[in-house]
């Protein structure tokens, strides 16, 4: 017999956070297609173990260092109670990419792993792959502090309808907590990629950020069942940026005992690479000295690996010296399959 879902609100749509998404191996052929496969059909796909163990723990000790570095936050990692000092980023849905983020230690450490960039050169069948200068997702234990919990319920696409109305974009992110109704995490609309065409009369201009009113046809007017994705620690959850989706704080809430430690529900290194020949509106001369200022002058950007968008102004942050970065590293800025820069 077939288990049951169990389903929640998000905001105004019922949430099934109980039925696990297959996670798909890169150490088998067989599963590694299936996990392509059902990418392009679902929308989104968990591939499993990109990390070991103890990358995981050098990464996770990695984003402390980040934090325990921001000036005058005064962030400690083992005083919780620091933890609202000038939190970075938007608290309100726990994405962090300002501070100098986005050139990190911590994200570089991400992005330079070869399981990366492997699964992407399988979905673009192709090794000339730009990254993406992205930051993170923190979810902070919001039972030891209420102010702390993220809203839910931001549906919302990351790619214009009008102007981009083809797949160009795999967003990602690889996870260092496990995720599940008890810490909440990556709400998806399954399939809802595929209708991707429904969202053109929602856009104006050249904006990829589209909010999706709770009553739009592509939510069957409030009736949509989204899908929490359940994943592990090490794993990499990939999306179509077409697809429909949002993150959310737990549903599952389990009383927080006196004498548990204060740590982060979720973390999740946004991650995503992007073909080289998708670059528009530059010359590949152009692009790469751009790139190279970016990261010289401790940019953090967006998803899009192939434009120059910046999320915040940089501020006052240190420069980042390019020498700092090694051979691979520089392939990731440059697009190239060795460091020809």
């Amino acid at each position: 017999m077939a288990a049951s879902c169990t389903y929640s609100k998000c905001n105004f749509l019922r949430i099934d956070h109980t039925t696990l998404t297959p996670r798909f191996s890169i150490d088998d052929n067989e599963s590694f297609n299936n996990g392509i496969a059902y990418l392009n059909n679902h929308g989104y796909a968990i591939f499993r173990d990109v990390l070991s163990q103890d990358e995981i723990n050098t990464n996770i000790d990695l984003l402390w260092q980040f934090f325990e570095n921001i000036p005058g936050c005064r962030i400690q990692r083992r005083d919780p109670s620091t933890w609202s000092n000038y939190w970075p980023g938007f608290t309100t849905h726990g994405v962090v990419n300002n501070c100098g983020i986005g050139q990190s230690d911590f994200m570089w450490n991400i992005r330079s792993n070869p399981n990366v960039k492997r699964v992407f050169s399988q979905i673009w069948n192709t090794n000339q792959l730009l990254v993406s200068f992205d930051g993170c997702g923190i979810f902070r234990d919001w039972r030891y502090d209420a102010t702390w919990k993220t809203k839910g319920g931001w549906f919302h696409v990351d790619q214009n309808p009008v102007c981009k109305p083809d797949r160009c974009c795999i967003q990602g992110f690889v996870s260092l907590t496990n995720q599940n109704e008890n810490t909440g995490g990556f709400i998806a609309i399954p399939n809802s990629h595929l209708r991707f065409a429904e969202l053109a009369t929602l856009t104006r201009g050249k904006r990829d950020f589209v909010m999706i009113p709770r009553d739009h046809r592509i939510l069957d007017n409030g009736q949509a069942i989204g899908k929490l994705v359940q994943c592990q620690a090490g794993d990499l959850v990939l999306w179509d940026s077409r697809l429909v989706h949002c993150n959310s704080p737990a549903f599952a809430i389990q009383e927080r005992r006196d004498d548990e430690p204060v740590d982060f529900l979720r973390i999740a290194a946004y991650v995503s690479m992007s073909p080289l020949v998708f670059i528009r509106d530059y010359t590949l001369e152009q692009f790469r000295k751009q790139r190279k200022s970016i990261v010289e002058n401790n940019c953090t950007l967006t998803h899009w690996s192939t434009e120059l968008q910046q999320t915040r102004e940089p501020g006052d942050l240190p420069t980042v010296s390019l020498k700092k970065f090694n051979t691979y590293q520089r392939a990731l800025i440059l697009g190239t399959d060795t460091d020809d820069a």
